[in-house]
């Protein structure tokens, strides 16, 4: 298959409007002027509405310029933060229904508590706002959204990933991702694991995106095991 072309698939092409619905890229300029970009993954539980992203992306907010921060559509504060986790790159917002509606954004729900955290080899759904598709007109931002399928292939005690091999693979827009992209932007994004129940398949939320090699195309998370339905974090 050449790289002209890619797969046009209904299933597909609704794996990644879920995953697209449940995160937003959040963005915020450092004090010389430059912007930098997260994504936050939404999540509802029994007692909370979550936005979940790694502690390195909730650092940039902190350490940023103090000239208002933006999550999808809406304004954003920082200070909304839960908790850090004490060891993992992973970070908790307060949200709610009212601040998800303003994002223009859904949340993702779980089946079982603690989130599952998907297995080797298992097919995984990812996806994420790398700052190569960010565009900057005056004073209007705009992201756009890169995602990924495929098979569990790293994996460690606190940690699982995908190695892309992006020359390989089959695209499933016009758009084709290169080889080697710069995917930064992408820390904090969703991992689902593809469960089928039923005959029926769907996208469960497993873990959060924390680290993109563009070198050796490999994208690691973090499974939300540890994480409380409150957004506080247990061992």
């Amino acid at each position: 298959m050449t790289s002209q072309m890619y797969i046009n698939n209904a299933l597909l092409a609704i794996y990644r409007s879920w995953a697209e619905a449940v995160c937003a890229p959040v963005f915020w300029r450092m004090s010389n002027g430059r912007m930098n970009n997260g994504t936050i993954t939404f999540l509802r539980t029994a007692s909370a509405v979550l936005g979940l992203t790694n502690k390195h992306v909730a650092e940039g907010l902190i350490n940023s310029d103090d000239r208002g921060w933006q999550l999808g559509n809406a304004q954003f504060d920082p200070n909304r933060i839960i908790a850090r986790h004490p060891d993992l790159d992973l970070a908790t917002y307060q949200l709610s229904d009212v601040f998800l509606s303003a994002a223009g954004k859904d949340a993702a729900t779980v089946t079982t508590w603690p989130p599952k955290r998907p297995a080797m080899n298992q097919p995984i759904a990812l996806g994420g706002y790398p700052g190569m598709y960010r565009k900057v007109i005056g004073p209007n931002v705009s992201f756009g959204f890169a995602w990924f399928a495929g098979n569990v292939t790293v994996e460690g005690d606190a940690t699982i990933g995908i190695v892309l091999n992006l020359d390989e693979s089959i695209a499933t827009t016009s758009e084709r991702i290169p080889a080697h992209a710069e995917l930064g932007g992408c820390s904090g994004g969703p991992v689902f694991r593809v469960v089928e129940s039923n005959g029926i398949e769907r996208l469960e939320l497993a873990a959060i995106i924390d680290q993109c090699s563009s070198a050796s195309e490999t994208v690691l998370a973090r499974p939300l095991t540890s994480l409380a339905d409150d957004g506080t974090f247990v061992n």
